[in-house]
């Protein structure tokens, strides 16, 4: 059987055929979807919505152009973020994404809006989620007229795919969007109505893999978090199995049973069945090295001179000449630039920094060791017995895939080998694998 997946990621939308009889794709394309929008305000974070849904739609023709035995679609995307929708399952608003900080102002002196659905939820939500950032743009009189729906990306796109007129959110992604309690597969209806938020906005929750609608007669499954899709393409459904992904962002995860106690800042999020991901998310993985070329590119223009070579490629010749020559020292990196899930770090901080490692090359290697080491720190904190009892060791995402020096860091602050799934795009994978299981089931 051949089923389709989409990732609308965070920079690129990426399609694959799925073969399960082969168990892998055998059809694949990805772009970057350019479409990041300019802000007047620093805190927020926002993308062309109908364009990556346009972007998506296209690619979805096309692959069922060359593979019309298709017989499932899957969706997944970008968790957290929100769009808002009107009656049609069309966007009146940009996608506020992952990214945007608004959910960080005060709405009352010494508390958040993501502090006060947390109080109120009994849940912890953090700044970035997507209600937090509507409480915030709701406060401030910034929630576009005609709106209908609040939805992340993915459940609009299968919504509309599905043919529905109300987005069905699965509990992967309604728990991303904040003040969702797991263990009961529901929002927390009492305290979000306290905190001011209108219910009817929100998604019709769907515990479970399902088939929602058709597109062109063929099945559409409710759409997966990309996190979890991550780990259904690279580990699979595998308890004790641990994964690494970075992306522009990045997560460790545990796939678990039960109800395991997890230390702060980390969390349990719903997955397959009546199996969790026990999780703990940084702010900056491939992120935080672009930040490392995006500076030493603009000190060639300082210098009146155009970048005639990507910034990736230059550092990775520079890493790979001094590594080779022995290395030398490297300053610590907290690569905390755009905050931390676990602690107050407000920027990323630099130690040990001596005169002997002042080289563009030794401060790249620090920024890479620190996204992996704040990884590791991450992984401190979820369960000791998925710790203990793991057993595949997966990696999964584009910075980890094509960064040979990511992937090394990474293994040197974990002490074990990290092993890449056999293709790229596991996300995509994943929620192809998604609707294959919702077919079936």
């Amino acid at each position: 059987m051949k089923a389709l997946g989409i990732d609308l990621g965070t920079t690129s939308v990426a399609v694959v055929v799925y073969d399960t009889s082969l168990a892998r794709p055998v059809w694949c394309r990805s772009r970057p979807h350019g479409a990041v929008l300019p802000v007047d305000d620093p805190l927020a974070a926002a993308q062309d919505a109908s364009r990556m849904l346009e972007l998506s739609e296209t690619f979805l023709r096309e692959a069922l152009a060359e593979h019309p035995d298709v017989a499932a679609i899957g969706v997944t995307g970008q968790m957290h973020g929100v769009v808002y929708l009107d009656d049609e399952l069309l966007p009146v608003s940009p996608l506020f994404t992952w990214q945007d900080r608004r959910g960080g102002l005060d709405i009352a002196p010494g508390e958040t809006f993501a502090e006060r659905l947390s109080r109120l939820t009994g849940v912890h939500v953090p700044v970035g989620y997507g209600l937090a950032t509507h409480a915030s743009l709701a406060h401030h009189g910034l929630v576009p007229g005609g709106a209908a729906w609040l939805a992340t990306l993915p459940d609009a796109f299968a919504a509309r795919l599905a043919g529905l007129s109300r987005p069905r959110a699965h509990a992967s992604l309604a728990h991303s969007m904040g003040g969702f309690v797991v263990q009961q597969g529901a929002f927390a209806a009492d305290g979000l109505r306290e905190a001011g938020i209108d219910l009817r906005l929100l998604p019709e929750v769907v515990p479970d893999v399902q088939i929602l609608g058709a597109y062109r007669g063929i099945p559409v499954a409710v759409a997966l978090g990309d996190h979890q899709a991550s780990f259904l393409g690279a580990v699979g459904v595998e308890e004790g199995g641990v994964l690494v992904n970075i992306g522009t962002g990045a997560q460790v995860s545990i796939c678990v049973r039960g109800e395991p106690k997890l230390g702060s800042g980390a969390e349990l999020r719903p997955f397959v069945r009546d199996l969790r991901l026990a999780v703990a998310a940084t702010l900056a993985g491939g992120a935080a090295y672009q930040l490392v070329t995006a500076f030493f590119d603009r000190v060639v223009r300082l210098y009146g001179c155009e970048p005639t070579r990507s910034g990736y490629e230059v550092l990775d010749a520079a890493i790979a000449a001094w590594r080779k020559a022995g290395g030398g020292p490297f300053p610590r990196v907290r690569p905390t630039f755009y905050g931390s899930r676990w602690s107050d770090d407000n920027g990323a901080r630099v130690e040990g920094w001596t005169a002997a490692a002042m080289t563009p090359e030794a401060f790249a290697w620090g920024v890479l060791s620190g996204v992996a080491e704040e990884l590791h720190e991450g992984f401190l904190r979820l369960c000791s017995g998925g710790q203990k009892g793991s057993r595949t060791f997966a990696g999964a995402g584009n910075a980890l895939r094509v960064n040979r020096h990511l992937r090394d860091a990474v293994e040197a602050a974990f002490g074990r080998p990290v092993s890449l799934a056999p293709y790229p795009e596991e996300a995509a994978q994943g929620a192809a694998r998604w609707a294959a299981m919702a077919l079936l089931s």
